[in-house]
């Protein structure tokens, strides 16, 4: 069974962010690999959710629904509510995650 996938704004910002960085430091052609890639894990999450594990710094929040994959060296994290999924963050994995939480966090 598929879960609906939503990405939600802020990981849209994300998103943009990454893609921008990728284009201007590695060329359009490295980025269409990464974003295909991108798009693989979306659909491998539409499907097995659970395969994601609950990164430490959310779990200490005591937020269990939310999980995090990985492409490449981006941090993917989305939460799990019945039939849906919701992408909230992209995160290089070279930011300190705890900081990047709790500024998203805060600006909600």
């Amino acid at each position: 069974m598929s879960h609906k996938v939503k990405v939600l704004a802020y990981a849209k910002d994300d998103y943009r962010e990454i893609r921008g960085y990728v284009k201007r430091k590695f060329g359009d052609k490295v980025w269409m690999t990464v974003e295909a890639d991108f798009k693989k894990l979306l659909l491998q999450i539409a499907d097995m959710p659970l395969a994601g594990f609950v990164p430490e710094e959310i779990e200490a929040l005591g937020l269990v629904h939310y999980r995090q994959r990985l492409v490449g060296q981006t941090r993917v994290i989305y939460q799990i509510k019945g039939e849906e999924i919701f992408v909230h963050m992209f995160v290089d994995t070279g930011k300190d995650f705890a900081s990047v939480l709790y500024d998203r966090l805060m600006s909600k």
